[in-house]
């Protein structure tokens, strides 16, 4: 499994080591442990730029996915030729856009890049929610993940002061 992070935000300062670690852990809780993935920390003016190229849509988001596999149905990934093939695609996360919906639901960053990360990664999975039926599908699969993923942390956290300020705003 390769995780490649790259930030070019400066929103939010970032220990890109747990983040690959806890993404790590994601994935293999949606078992998926030998698949790669990409994730690129920006700011809001490129994810705009994104969803409105991609999307139409002109605005920012917290996340965009850009799955490499095309689902076969959702959860359903076709079986891949070679190594190169077990790629799960991208996900491009703003981390202003992030910043303010923390701070606007009284949320920390620590607790919300755990879902973002496994809604993208639902995403790159052939999930959505344009209907309400695909919605509580793809809810149904993060909620999976994710009790497994707080479990997880529940259990490993040693340092659980120290993760609380490892994700710190930039001012």
């Amino acid at each position: 499994m390769t995780i490649v992070i790259r930030n070019t935000q400066c929103f939010v300062r970032l220990p890109i080591g747990r983040l690959k670690h806890e993404l790590r852990q994601i994935l293999l809780f949606a078992k998926l442990p030998d698949w790669d993935v990409g994730v690129h920390l920006a700011g809001d003016r490129y994810v705009k730029y994104l969803n409105l190229r991609y999307r139409k849509t002109n605005k920012p988001t917290d996340i965009l996915s850009f799955p490499f596999q095309p689902a076969l149905s959702p959860g359903i990934l076709p079986l891949p030729d070679t190594a190169d093939d077990k790629n799960l695609g991208d996900l491009v996360i703003s981390m202003a856009y992030v910043q303010r919906w923390c701070k606007r639901y009284k949320e920390t960053i620590n607790s919300r890049m755990p879902v973002l990360l496994t809604h993208g990664i639902c995403h790159l999975l052939g999930y959505d929610h344009e209907t309400n039926d695909d919605w509580e599908q793809m809810s149904l699969r993060e909620n999976e993940i994710l009790d497994q993923f707080w479990e997880w942390k529940k259990n490993h956290s040693q340092h659980k002061e120290k993760d609380q300020k490892e994700f710190q705003t930039i001012t």
